[in-house]
């Protein structure tokens, strides 16, 4: 979530290489680089409000180690996956909206 408002928030124009997303058809101009760090911006902040509930159901799996092991592992994946398939989303959305 956090990255997301960072997103949203910081990465301002002209695109630059502290924060935001740093492809080379985003950082193209700075239409490209707003739209895509708001699209990107919102899709990592939902990613972390649906992982919100789903950490803090970690909390109720301490007593079992392997449980919260298994549980933390799938969870660290889940997230992961999520923030590449936004990354290729977004990249999808530019190339459609902004061309080559």
């Amino acid at each position: 979530m956090l990255g997301g408002f960072c997103m949203r928030s910081y990465a301002v124009s002209p695109a630059d290489y502290t924060i935001g997303f740093r492809t080379k058809r985003a950082m193209s101009n700075s239409e490209a680089w707003e739209y895509a760090n708001k699209k990107c911006g919102i899709l990592w902040i939902i990613t972390g409000l649906n992982g919100v509930p789903l950490t803090l159901l970690s909390v109720f799996l301490m007593e079992n180690e392997r449980v919260l092991s298994f549980f933390q592992a799938a969870l660290l994946v889940v997230i992961t996956v999520s923030a590449v398939i936004s990354a290729v989303a977004v990249e999808i959305q530019l190339k459609n909206k902004f061309g080559r």
